[in-house]
């Protein structure tokens, strides 16, 4: 089938499971059509269809925002009729699944829920389920919610988990042979803002070096917060890499070379928090264990003391607690034989795509 997914910016670093999505749908046969709104900050890739593409479009859109608005999904509309596309997918509740859901007209349209897009800029939530063919998110955290604030539209609202490809689920796990005593060697990915919860990680490094437990951290990722990370590293004087965002095979080395994944994300008082970031999914895959939050989704991957271990959030020193734990070698090697099992039989991307793939088709225009 012909299906046009719709974004906020693509592609983005911190959102590859998007284009893991796109690219399994067309493995199986599906045509995808990317159109997103926004350019990345590195610049538009190639057969993505961009909403601002000229000079007056983005004047038009700081001038007369309805009229810029109007005229985007208007021209998306008519390419979706003109190029055949059956089924409309619009990842996130923001502003982007807004255009997505005026560009659909009457074509099936399809919603794909995440995090922040829920709890902090949800736009017309309500009218999008109600309008929608079928809805799916990605933890069950969210699809409890999601039932509960929006009962009417329960039976359309699915859980989909992104999973991982089986080029992640069929990788020998990397052997990690590690001496007590040795350094600790902490990992952590993802975008550099407040509900990462890295400044507690930071915090707990300090504590850990205090308590006279060697460690060293690496933080994969970029983001507005960079700076005062780095001013946490030195004032905590704490040994902690900034490599900025990795390709995935550099990525997939730095798991390897690691010890424990560190997930200490928290909810911000706006409300905003992760789902299940796909990185942790990703690090569990590899026989690393976790250290994580019990908030949101994390506790769908992380299970207590079988794939790692959970503390509450914003919390340094119960963080710091449960990394001293893991400087045992035999914890965990015993955590991560068990996250890399869980992981193989619970977050395929092949599961999670059979659902999608039933949804769209169940409700795909024939032409």
């Amino acid at each position: 089938m012909h299906i046009a997914c719709v974004v906020g910016a693509y592609p983005k670093a911190s959102e590859t499971f998007i284009a893991r999505e796109v690219e399994g749908l067309r493995a199986r046969g599906h045509r995808v059509d990317v159109y997103s709104v926004y350019q990345p900050a590195d610049g538009p890739a190639a057969g993505v269809t961009y909403g601002w593409q000229t000079p007056a479009d983005r004047l038009l859109r700081k001038v007369l925002p309805g009229m810029a608005v109007r005229k985007l999904t208007s021209r998306w509309h008519a390419q979706f009729r003109a190029s055949g596309v059956q089924a409309v997918l619009a990842h996130f509740g923001s502003r982007s699944s807004t255009y997505a859901l005026q560009a659909a007209g009457d074509l099936p349209y399809f919603l794909s829920l995440h995090a922040r897009d829920i709890y902090v800029e949800a736009d017309q939530l309500d009218e999008k389920l109600s309008r929608a063919a079928a809805a799916v998110t990605c933890t069950r955290a969210n699809l409890r919610y999601l039932q509960e604030k929006y009962p009417e539209d329960t039976a359309r609202i699915h859980l989909v988990y992104h999973g991982l490809p089986r080029t992640w689920l069929d990788a020998p796990v990397p052997p990690r042979k590690r001496a007590p005593g040795d350094e600790l060697r902490l990992l952590a990915v993802g975008r550099f803002v407040e509900k990462k919860g890295f400044a507690v990680l930071l915090a707990a490094c300090a504590l850990l070096r205090q308590r006279g437990i060697p460690c060293s951290a690496c933080i994969v990722g970029e983001g507005p917060l960079a700076h005062a990370l780095k001013a946490d590293v030195r004032r905590l004087d704490v040994q902690v890499e900034f490599p900025g965002w990795l390709p995935e095979e550099e990525l997939r080395e730095a798991y390897a070379g690691a010890d424990v994944f560190c997930c200490p994300s928290i909810i911000t008082p706006d409300g905003d928090r992760d789902g299940l970031p796909n990185v942790l999914v990703e690090a569990l895959s590899t026989g690393l264990p976790a250290v994580g939050t019990n908030i949101s989704g994390i506790p769908e991957a992380i299970e207590h003391e079988v794939t790692g271990l959970l503390v509450p959030p914003g919390d340094a020193r119960a963080f710091a607690d449960a990394l001293a734990r893991c400087a045992d070698p035999a914890l965990r090697a015993h955590l991560g034989a068990n996250a890399a099992s869980h992981i193989r039989e619970h977050f395929s991307a092949d599961r999670g795509l059979d659902l999608l793939e039933r949804l769209l088709l169940s409700a795909s225009v024939k032409l």
